[in-house]
């Protein structure tokens, strides 16, 4: 896939994807946890890949289906 093909979230539809309503919890959590880092793309906008969203949000559920295995 080139570079060109992937497709670019702004902050604003990555905070709705994941339903994150406040700027401060959300730049909280890309800064100190695993989530994927930002790109820049323009002076003062960042973006995020929406394939590297998306894989996150993969392994936040394979983690969930791995503890319910652990639980039962």
């Amino acid at each position: 896939m080139s570079m060109l093909d992937r497709k670019i979230l702004l902050k604003k539809e990555v905070k709705s994807i994941l339903r994150i309503s406040a700027d401060s919890a959300f730049d909280e959590m890309w800064k100190q946890h695993d989530f994927p880092k930002p790109i820049r793309i323009g002076i003062r906008r960042i973006g995020w890949y929406a394939d590297e969203v998306e894989g996150w949000l993969k392994a936040r559920d394979l983690e969930r289906s791995l503890k319910d295995k652990e639980i039962a």
